[in-house]
C-alpha cells in the first residue's frame, strides 16, 4: 500500500464518505488498528478517548468524525480525513486499499488439475484454482474467481466478479449472481430435507427437484448451507450478508439487504422480509413471514409470523421490552414460588379456621 491522504480525499470525496482534509498529504503504507499504530499507518477512531492514543503513536493519519477532528487542535501534525459515518468509511478504503488480492494466485489462471466440460465458455479473465470441477453447460460471468475444489455442477450460473473460495459447491442448477463472496465450505442447492411416512414410520425422501438463486451482492460465510426447493426456487435476495453455520430450508426466502449470524436456521418456506437482522441462533418453525425491517434478538425462536416491525427476542419470540421484564423475573422464579406456596398454606388454614 503506498498512498497519499490527498488521493484518498479525491477518490471518496464525490460520493460523500470523506468530506474534507486537514493537515499535512502524508503517504499512507498501511491501514492499522490504534493499539498497533506506527508513523506511515492509517488509522479510524469513532470515539473521543482515542485521541491521546493517537497523539502518543503518531500515525501518519486518522480517519474520524467532524466532532473528534476538533480535538487535534486547527493545525494537527498528523493528517486528518473527516467523514461522516466512520465505520463506512472503514470498509470502502480498506476495500479500496487494504484487502486481500483474490485474483493474485500463486497458480496458472487455470490451474492444469482442473476438470472443465467441453461445453463451458471459460472468461479470459476468470481464475480457476487447483482441482476446480465444472459440469456441463455451466455458465461463467466475466472476472469470476473460483479457488481450490470448488464444485459447480451441470447447469449452474455463476455472475460476474463472484468469488467461491476454497471447498464451496454450487450443486446443479443453481444460480449466483454478480459481485457474491461465498467463502470456504458453503454448499449452495444440497436437497432439502423432505421426507414422506408410512404407517409403519418408514420414511420416504420426497426428491427435490427446485434450485436455489442467489442475486447481486450477496455475501454467505463458511459452511453455511442452502437447500433447493422442493418445486420452484430458494431465494436470497440482493445484498444480504450471512454469517458461518447458517442454514437455510427449502423454498426459504430471504429479502434485500437481510443479516443473518451465525447458527441461524430457518426452516422450509420460513419468508423474511427486507432488512431483517437475524442475531446468532435465531430460528423458525416453517411457514413463518417476518415483516420488513423486523430485529431477531437473543436466540429468538419464531412459532408465528411477525407482522409488525420491531425488536423480538426469547423463544417464543416475544416483544423486546416485554422479554426483557419477563428475563428480568426469571433469576427469582424459585424465590416467587417458595412465597406463593407459603401463602397458599396461610390462605388454606385460614379457611380451616373459619
Amino acid at each position: 500500500m503506498h498512498v497519499t491522504v490527498s488521493e484518498i480525499l479525491e477518490r471518496f470525496q464525490p460520493e460523500g464518505l470523506i468530506t474534507d482534509h486537514i493537515g499535512p498529504d502524508a503517504v499512507i503504507t498501511r491501514v492499522a488498528p490504534i493499539e498497533d499504530c506506527a508513523p506511515g499507518d492509517l488509522v479510524f477512531i469513532d470515539k473521543p478517548k482515542y485521541v491521546g492514543d493517537v497523539l502518543q503513536r503518531k500515525p501518519a493519519a486518522v480517519l474520524t468524525t467532524p466532532a473528534i477532528a476538533a480535538e487535534f487542535g486547527e493545525s494537527p501534525a498528523l493528517a486528518i480525513l473527516i467523514a461522516p459515518n466512520v465505520r463506512l468509511a472503514i470498509a470502502l478504503i480498506k476495500q479500496a486499499y487494504a484487502d486481500r488480492d483474490v485474483r493474485d494466485t500463486e497458480w496458472p489462471r487455470i490451474h492444469p488439475s482442473a476438470v472443465i466440460h467441453a461445453s463451458v465458455e471459460v472468461p479470459a479473465d476468470a481464475i480457476i484454482g487447483p482441482g476446480v470441477v465444472i459440469g456441463a453447460d455451466v455458465v461463467l460471468g466475466r472476472g469470476v474467481v473460483l479457488m481450490a475444489n470448488v464444485v459447480i455442477e451441470r447447469g449452474a450460473r455463476i455472475g460476474a466478479e463472484t468469488v467461491l473460495h476454497p471447498g464451496v459447491t454450487v450443486c446443479i442448477d443453481c444460480e449466483i449472481g454478480a459481485g457474491c463472496i461465498l467463502k470456504p465450505g458453503c454448499v449452495i442447492g444440497s436437497e432439502g430435507f423432505g421426507f414422506a411416512q408410512d404407517a409403519q414410520r418408514r420414511n420416504y425422501r420426497i426428491p427435490h427437484t427446485g434450485k436455489v438463486i442467489i442475486e447481486d451482492r450477496v455475501v454467505i460465510g463458511a459452511n453455511t448451507t442452502i437447500d433447493r426447493a422442493t418445486y420452484g426456487a430458494t431465494v436470497v435476495r440482493s445484498g444480504t450478508i450471512i454469517d458461518a453455520l447458517v442454514h437455510l430450508g427449502h423454498n426459504v426466502e430471504i429479502g434485500e439487504d437481510c443479516i443473518l449470524c451465525a447458527h441461524t436456521g430457518l426452516s422450509g418456506s420460513t419468508r423474511f422480509g427486507k432488512r431483517v437482522i437475524a442475531t446468532g441462533q435465531t430460528g423458525t418453525i416453517d411457514h413463518i413471514t417476518v415483516a420488513d425491517d423486523s430485529v431477531l434478538l437473543h436466540r429468538a425462536g419464531l412459532n408465528t409470523s411477525i407482522k409488525q416491525p420491531g425488536m423480538y427476542a426469547g423463544g417464543p419470540a416475544q416483544p423486546l421490552q416485554q422479554y426483557l421484564k419477563n428475563m428480568a423475573v426469571m433469576p427469582r422464579l424459585h424465590e416467587i414460588w417458595s412465597r406463593l406456596k407459603k401463602l397458599e398454606k396461610a390462605v388454606a388454614q385460614l379457611g380451616s379456621a373459619e
